[in-house]
């Protein structure tokens, strides 16, 4: 059966919420949400073609730590998505491939022109408001869908000489040494084989597998947003069912629904910032990954809600008074039990993270 997703008019929708205009009143009557949100998958959804191991999941994680990957075996993953600051770094703009330091207190020259999102529910992404089968294929990935798949998404910022790569190496090249540097490391060779559970399993492809599928882990279901979607009206206190209608009625769900509370759309219209149009993003998990916004614009959550008063490009209607409601809904999609794993060597030898200490 193919997931069929949930499609909403299109509308204009930039970076977080989508929302500004005369104010909504105070309903705290508890509604049927089921067309427009349904709790988020309790398990991992993987493609069949690249099923779930967990000899596969654990070299992935290695991967995400090791700075081997990158072009002067100096940046990880981890350096810009890490669990400390939700598995993103806290920062308006990273800071990559010259890096030294973690989170708001990274330095170095190589800043990337966009905000780094969170990866907690990547497993997820663009997942529909209906059936959820076996067959979901989760995408599309960065900030302009450029990437269909996680898969490719993954060995992206490998090959960005901003983020990973550096300027030793060229990008066509990188892979292929980041293949002759794991096969140069008898564990990776092992751990390689018993992922794959083939001989001379070391390739860009299953590289890429690898990370996904240790991405693919960090999930956030079982928030209290999901016990009231699945039922328990007792989850929400009276101010987040007014925040919830709020953000119904002022407009913000006609992006912002679904699982992920995301349509991962990029709605074309006048709301350009700064020339850039980004897709929809979740808002699942929203009080880890300050600052908000593409550009990280926005310091503080109700900041960035409060950036839609008034936007005029956007087609959304609250003000002052529906601000904090809305920002105390939002609250309920964050979740206490996110995997915060941290291994502590890594095959190559090299520092954990890379140069984040």
């Amino acid at each position: 059966m193919k997931l069929l997703k949930f499609s909403l008019a299109p509308i204009v929708c930039i970076s977080i919420v989508s929302c500004g205009g005369g104010g909504v009143g105070a309903d705290n009557q508890i509604r049927d949400y089921s067309a427009i949100f349904t709790p988020l998958p309790t398990v991992s959804i993987y493609p069949n073609s690249n099923p779930y191991n967990k000899a596969r999941e654990q070299l992935g994680e290695l991967l995400f730590w090791d700075p081997l990957l990158s072009g002067d075996k100096n940046t990880s993953c981890a350096s810009c998505h890490h669990p400390d600051f939700g598995w993103a770094d806290g920062r308006a703009f990273s800071i990559g491939s010259d890096g030294i330091g973690l989170g708001p207190a990274r330095y170095g020259q190589e800043v990337t022109p966009i905000h780094s999102p969170t990866i907690m529910n990547v497993a997820f992404t663009g997942v529909g408001n209906t059936d959820l089968t076996d067959d979901f294929i989760s995408g599309g990935y960065f900030w302009d869908l450029r990437a269909s798949t996680l898969e490719e998404q993954a060995v992206g910022p490998i090959k960005n000489p901003v983020e990973m790569l550096g300027y030793n190496i060229d990008e066509q090249d990188i892979m292929a040494e980041i293949v002759a540097r794991l096969q140069a490391v008898p564990e990776y060779v092992e751990l390689f084989e018993q992922a794959f559970t083939t001989s001379d399993a070391i390739n860009s492809q299953n590289i890429a597998k690898a990370l996904a599928s240790f991405e693919r882990k960090i999930i956030t279901p079982n928030t209290r947003f999901d016990d009231f979607m699945a039922g328990n009206q007792a989850a929400f206190n009276q101010q987040e069912i007014i925040g919830l209608n709020k953000f119904i009625d002022g407009g913000c769900a006609r992006c912002h629904s679904g699982p992920m509370l995301s349509d991962n759309e990029i709605h074309l219209g006048e709301a350009i910032i700064d020339d850039v149009v980004v897709r929809t993003p979740s808002l699942r998990n929203i009080s880890a990954t300050a600052p908000y916004m593409h550009d990280g614009s926005s310091a503080r959550l109700i900041d960035a809600i409060a950036a839609y008063e008034n936007r005029g490009d956007i087609e959304v209607d609250i003000d002052d008074d529906d601000f904090n409601d809305i920002q105390v809904f939002l609250r309920t999609l964050d979740s206490n039990n996110v995997y915060q794993g941290k291994p502590g060597i890594v095959p190559s030898g090299l520092t954990v993270g890379g140069d984040i200490d």
